[in-house]
């Protein structure tokens, strides 16, 4: 057999596995957070993006560059988010135990959500009210791209903010949840 020939065939093996990249550090994401609460022993937490757009359409996808890693006392994730989602809308992250193991939130899987919302919208505009129970969002104006929106605290002019990342979008699973 030719020597270069089964040179360039060993070699060409190594050189694709040097073009994988590792993956990214939760830190290194679109949005970032913790994870914490009641969780059953041994949890496989995922991440999903569910929404509710225009016209009053669910959209729920958990298949977003995604990192969670345990740690002593929860987990931190990093999550990026896609640049057009498939429906202008408002949308959460919401962590959950992927117990069939299918990286797909199922009815009846564990999961945990806060106030905080993300509302994607193409243009500078007004949008909304949307509701999505048991929360109802109100009407509000958003700058094009992604604008962070915490039901928790009153609308006012710096409120929902445009963001390209989000840090400290902590989620926490109490025992009341599902």
């Amino acid at each position: 057999m030719n020597k270069t020939l089964l040179a360039a065939g060993l070699t060409f093996p190594l050189l694709l596995a040097g073009c994988q990249t590792a993956p990214k550090a939760p830190a290194d994401h679109d949005v970032t957070g913790t994870i914490t609460g009641e969780w059953r022993e041994g949890a496989k937490l995922r991440l999903n993006l569910v929404g509710v757009g225009f016209p009053t359409t669910v959209t729920s996808t958990s298949n977003l560059k995604q990192n969670v890693s345990a740690g002593e006392e929860g987990w931190t994730f990093g999550v990026d988010l896609p640049a057009y989602p498939n429906l202008a809308g408002v949308y959460q992250i919401a962590a959950f135990d992927d117990t069939s193991g299918d990286a797909t939130y199922d009815p009846g899987e564990q999961f945990a959500r806060n106030t905080l919302y993300l509302v994607f919208s193409p243009a500078t505009t007004e949008v909304g009210p949307w509701t999505w129970e048991p929360v109802t969002i109100p009407k509000m104006n958003v700058e094009r791209g992604w604008n962070l929106y915490d039901s928790s605290e009153d609308l006012g002019a710096a409120k929902p903010r445009s963001v390209t990342k989000v840090t400290s979008y902590n989620l926490h699973r109490g025992k009341t949840e599902q």
